[in-house]
């Protein structure tokens, strides 16, 4: 019985063998002709064709209008130096995310004597983008303030201010090409003052125990006062603000069932205000009565709540007034 397996075994192992022998120069003709075999072409590099030669004359390049050629040729060489828009103030100009980021409709910080700018690049207008008055003007706020300083090597070539300027006509473009929206923020409150109903007296310079934050003191004889705020809005003129509403609460954190005050659009000496007409005689004397504002541009889902209660207090204090 052994002995028949022995030659069953070596029978299979035979067979094996031959198939194993068989397939080998078919295997090796399968892999030739596969190499042999002609691969798809690569699609074609988009990028192949850009001319980047920014030197020739009038000559404005599709990559030449993004953020990211600004960065690179002008931004990252010039003014994100050490010391200066390297990351430790705005505008950052370490990449062209950052750049765009605090660039293109990124409030200002400093302004002109006459407050006429807003933003520090406006797409497609370079008269009111404060990114090109600072690179081409001697003299924004300072004398000599012209960008980049003189501490870090002087002011830009023309070939530079070609190049931001170019970008901000075409739209002050993103890294993908796209033109920013314009941002379209809720309205602010300013700020507010108190004053007598004949215009005479202002009310809120006078505060608790000389405290600016305190709540302001109105003398008991005084039945009612105007409480004039300052609303803006970036695109809403002041006019046709929305709600207008002032609200009175004995509680700095609950104004659920506060007294409402519509207010009333005044121009006067060259400036905007809402003004609200309060009663005084229904508060108790010495008592605090805080105030909020709330309006909206008639853009926003939600009212503008001013001062809200995500504030420090002393904030809630300022706003609110006193009967001695």
């Amino acid at each position: 019985m052994v002995h028949y397996y022995h030659k069953l075994l070596f029978s299979t192992n035979m067979r094996l063998k031959h198939t194993v022998i068989f397939l080998f120069p078919a295997l090796v003709l399968l892999v030739i002709i596969h190499a042999c075999k002609k691969e798809p072409p690569l699609p074609a590099n988009p990028f192949n064709s850009i001319n980047r030669n920014d030197s020739a004359a009038n000559q404005i390049l599709v990559d030449t209008m993004t953020i990211t050629y600004v960065q690179q040729k002008v931004l990252s060489t010039r003014c994100a130096l050490n010391g200066c828009h390297d990351g430790h103030f705005e505008p950052d100009y370490r990449t062209p995310q950052s750049a765009f980021a605090t660039l293109v409709y990124a409030p200002i910080v400093m302004n002109d004597t006459a407050k006429k700018y807003k933003y520090r690049v406006i797409p497609y207008d370079t008269l009111n983008s404060v990114m090109y008055i600072r690179i081409t003007n001697c003299c924004f706020v300072n004398t000599n303030d012209r960008m980049p300083q003189d501490n870090i090597g002087g002011i830009l070539p023309d070939s530079d201010i070609a190049i931001v300027k170019n970008w901000i006509l075409h739209g002050a473009k993103d890294m993908f090409g796209n033109v920013a929206r314009r941002p379209n923020e809720p309205p602010i409150v300013n700020g507010y003052f108190a004053i007598s109903t004949n215009y005479q007296v202002v009310y809120s310079n006078t505060r608790l125990d000389s405290v600016y934050y305190n709540p302001f003191v109105l003398p008991d004889s005084v039945a009612q006062f105007y409480a004039v705020f300052a609303v803006t809005d970036d695109s809403t003129p002041v006019p046709n603000l929305q709600v207008n509403t002032l609200k009175l609460s004995s509680k700095s954190y609950d104004f659920s069932g506060a007294i409402a005050i519509q207010a009333t659009y005044l121009s006067a000496g060259g400036q905007q205000y809402w003004v609200a007409t309060v009663p005084t005689a229904q508060f108790t004397p010495g008592d605090t009565v805080f105030m909020r504002y709330y309006v909206n541009d008639g853009q926003h889902a939600t009212n503008v709540e001013y001062p809200n209660s995500a504030l420090p207090y002393p904030y809630l204090t300022y706003y609110s007034f006193m009967r001695q």
